[in-house]
């Protein structure tokens, strides 16, 4: 059994980032997810703030103007979170870009200690900063043609729902500052009281998954390990994937890796393994029009044959029937 963690001597900073037709919705639920933190755990876990580049009210998009707390430079934040901005099309970058060069500025200004956490359209801001270059980076979906052609040197990872890097943590949908917030919260809780939060804060997902892929969500997952095991499993080629290769980047025995994985998804870790590739999968058919075999090529499938066998057999479907079913419209 895993160590109870206990929560760090210091509280974390979190600049909360105002800037002018930001979405705040995101915002109001992290802090809310900061107070609640901090009231299971009878300390500050998280002591949170609200920033601008400076103290000016900041008119938020279709909502109240709000005004900062502090100015971004002067806040001392340990990690900054960038809510989302409205945009109707990937065509539609530049102009809110040129309108926000002075955040984007002043987030490229902050020490490069600073933790950029951003989601949705915000990763756009971040991405114009500088601070996502040389790093892996995820984004919403139908942002991902317009981000890889106008921010090249960052290494894109669409297909995966939160990509924690050494300075920056990024998370894909409206609803992305859940699985960034429970990303830094999985440090600083005992997995209980993270147990806890889930249950009372978090959303449904705003498209349900085939039953085949219920429950291979990293937002849903409240074991620390099982999280990490999701990302290696995520980020490794299918026809590579091995219990031993997964135990040893985890620091455990495949034994207690199988029984974990057992006890939590009621599946071997094989399984289990092939699930969250086939999901992976069931995401790129669902949100790109990549043929098949690219498909199997990008998720490290041995065949495009290999990969058409294993879908049907785990969802009824063809792949093909299964984007016509879910792709977007």
């Amino acid at each position: 059994m895993p160590k109870p963690i206990s929560p760090p001597s210091a509280p974390l900073r979190l600049a909360l980032l105002l800037y002018p037709g930001c979405m705040p919705a995101g915002l109001f639920a992290a802090a809310d997810m900061a107070r609640a933190a901090n009231l299971r755990a009878q300390a500050t876990v998280i002591d949170v703030c609200w920033a601008g580049v400076d103290l000016q009210p900041v008119p938020t998009w279709q909502g109240p103007t709000l005004a900062p707390t502090v100015a971004l430079a002067q806040a001392g934040a340990d990690a900054v979170l960038v809510p989302g901005l409205w945009l109707s099309s990937p065509d539609g970058l530049q102009a809110p870009l040129q309108q926000l060069a002075p955040v984007a500025q002043a987030l490229h200004a902050l020490p490069r200690r600073t933790q950029l956490w951003s989601y949705c359209a915000g990763v756009v801001l971040a991405a114009a900063s500088g601070r996502l270059r040389g790093q892996s980076a995820t984004a919403t979906w139908w942002l991902r043609a317009a981000l890889e052609q106008q921010f090249a040197a960052v290494n894109w990872r669409f297909d995966e729902p939160l990509v924690a890097g050494p300075t920056a943590t990024t998370a894909a949908g409206a609803n992305g500052y859940l699985p960034l917030m429970l990303h830094a919260l999985a440090t600083r809780l005992p997995p209980q009281a993270l147990t806890d939060l889930q249950e009372l804060l978090m959303l449904p997902r705003p498209r349900t998954a085939h039953p085949a892929f219920a429950g291979h969500d990293l937002m849903t997952t409240a074991d620390a390990d099982l999280r990490r095991a999701m990302l290696w499993v995520q980020r490794s080629p299918a026809s590579q994937l091995r219990l031993p290769l997964l135990a040893t980047a985890l620091g455990l025995s495949p034994r207690t890796l199988a029984r974990r994985v057992q006890a939590h998804t009621g599946l071997s870790a094989a399984h289990w393994m092939r699930r969250i590739k086939l999901r992976q999968a069931s995401e790129a058919l669902r949100d790109t029009n990549h043929p098949l075999k690219r498909i199997a090529e990008d998720l490290g499938f041995a065949s495009e044959a290999g990969l058409h066998r294993a879908f049907r057999h785990a969802t009824g479907q063809t792949p093909l029937a299964y984007r016509m079913a879910h792709g977007a419209r």
